[in-house]
């Protein structure tokens, strides 16, 4: 029973040491390793345990996707804005990116739609307040409304902009700029040096508006 789910379960909160539990096995072994017998042994409960406080294995994994966006959110919102929507679209992308890189099972976790509940009320309102300061950025580069949690509308260059930091978060944590990077951390280098120029390459500070 790892220390963070011992001392939650010593205060009497099940559901949160459940959570830290199956936290700790995600980052350790990634998502294809986590098992609910895993967390209810981490956890120092009986197998039924999970199942029985979240409804099974897909409620136990969305309680901690929540708990992983909230970290997200945090991250990201901390970054400060320098008032160029440019600029600030940019710096949130590499921020998403670099959380990918640090938290890698935590973030194949997050994209799992068939593990984790995306119509579930409270990671709906968490994983939109996660990636409000990006939509923000995104909305004012191309000159739209931002994006409205209860109102959603598509918008091509909205799409855009979320699947370009995602396909590359992916590519990254997938090990990909080791085919083009010979150096000892090749992931490292391509954040550093190489990632933020692909960025200017794709959101250039004069956005070109599209129909």
């Amino acid at each position: 029973m790892s220390a963070k789910a011992r001392e939650s379960y010593h205060h009497g909160d099940l559901k949160t040491a459940l959570i830290t539990a199956s936290e700790e096995i995600i980052r350790a072994e990634g998502v294809e390793g986590f098992t609910l017998r895993k967390a209810a042994k981490s956890a120092g409960v009986s197998p039924g345990a999970p199942s029985h406080h979240f409804n099974g294995t897909k409620g136990l994994l969305t309680a901690v996707a929540i708990r992983v966006f909230k970290y997200l959110g945090t991250e990201l919102n901390a970054l400060s804005s320098s008032g160029v929507p440019a600029q600030d679209l940019r710096a949130l992308a590499l921020g998403y990116v670099k959380f990918a890189a640090r938290n890698p099972g935590l973030f194949r976790l997050i994209c799992r739609v068939d593990l984790v509940d995306f119509k579930d009320a409270d990671l709906m309102q968490t994983s939109f307040e996660a990636m409000a300061s990006y939509g923000r950025a995104a909305a004012a580069y191309f000159g739209q409304e931002p994006p409205n949690l209860h109102n959603r509308v598509f918008r091509p260059q909205m799409a855009s902009a979320m699947a370009t930091a995602h396909g590359l978060a992916h590519m990254v944590i997938e090990g990909r700029p080791a085919l083009f990077l010979d150096t000892p951390d090749p992931v490292s280098t391509f954040i550093e040096t190489m990632l933020p120029s692909v960025l200017l390459a794709t959101w250039p500070d004069q956005c070109v508006q599209q129909a």
